[in-house]
């Protein structure tokens, strides 16, 4: 029991500081996890070097100038936010509409802060870097925060893991406090609603940035999450067993998703629904390891 106590302790100090960007980087299982699926920055994007300034014939186009004469240097402007937005929404694939948001919202975070998301958390997905945020950003409007949220919505319903992660911080329509003041508008439910079935589809199917959603939002209280214990035990024992069994963590290190902290998980349950989670969860990592199998035939 004190065990139990002590891990139920350590997960409320500990695991709160993981969840903070769970929007993003959701822990250090998925971290674990994503060696074995790419993420977003490996997705072949739109945003493309720019060619070469080379002549028809193969030679640079300053060569038949005098060996004296200085190479003339054209500079070529760097895109604005709205032109780099355009082109990857008119792209029209699910990734691409993840980085037009992800612009979007590192320019709405450096014009609230005054910084960039760190790209040392591997957090950018975009290729081409933000050289001069303060005039990139400055030129933002009204209307393109308002359609970030649908850009993320389109990359969610194109299967962009981290974009379903990221809805549920931005909140029905991009307003997180509806989830507490208006719980009852039938907007507010369709929407958790919509992105519950998400979730909950993705984390059958052993989908980690998902499960660990749906596990963390039961034990954080998170009014987006629907998830209730018996649900949330299940995945948290998917996460432990994907990582042990899938991913090759040892048991001892598979923090938090072992020991003591999925027994006081537990407390409250019939032993008969302890069991049925126990099988639940079994059955979430067999479809995660078929998944891994054909991904890997491909």
């Amino acid at each position: 029991m004190q065990q139990a106590e002590a891990a139920v302790k350590w997960m409320t100090g500990g695991l709160a500081v993981l969840a903070v960007g769970v929007g993003l980087a959701v822990g250090v299982g998925l971290a674990v996890s994503q060696r074995a699926a790419p993420g977003p920055a490996t997705i072949v994007s739109s945003e493309v070097a720019a060619p070469s300034n080379i002549a028809g014939d193969g030679a640079p186009w300053f060569s038949s100038l005098p060996e004296t004469a200085a190479p003339v240097v054209v500079a070529r402007s760097a895109a604005s936010l709205a032109e780099r937005v355009d082109r990857l929404v008119a792209s029209g694939a699910p990734a691409d509409a993840y980085r037009a948001w992800w612009l979007l919202q590192a320019c709405a975070g450096y014009l609230r802060t005054g910084h960039l998301p760190d790209p040392a958390t591997g957090d950018a997905p975009v290729a081409e870097p933000i050289s001069d945020p303060a005039a990139f950003c400055a030129t933002m409007t009204e209307r393109m925060k308002t359609a970030r949220v649908d850009y993320l919505e389109r990359a969610a319903r194109g299967g962009i893991e981290e974009a379903l992660v990221a809805l549920v911080e931005e909140g029905p329509f991009g307003d997180p406090s509806a989830l507490r003041t208006r719980p009852d508008d039938p907007l507010v439910q369709e929407w958790k609603a919509r992105i519950n079935g998400q979730l909950g589809g993705r984390a059958e199917q052993g989908y980690w940035a998902s499960l660990y959603t749906l596990f963390t939002g039961f034990w954080f209280d998170n009014p987006a999450i629907a998830a209730d214990r018996q649900q949330a035990l299940a995945y948290g024992m998917a996460l432990r067993d994907i990582m042990v069994q899938l991913d090759g963590v040892a048991e001892q290190d598979a923090i938090p998703f072992n020991g003591p902290f999925l027994d006081a998980m537990g407390q409250g349950l019939t032993p008969e629904q302890v069991a049925e989670a126990s099988t639940h969860a079994a059955a979430i990592v067999a479809r995660a390891a078929a998944r891994r199998n054909q991904a890997r035939q491909h």
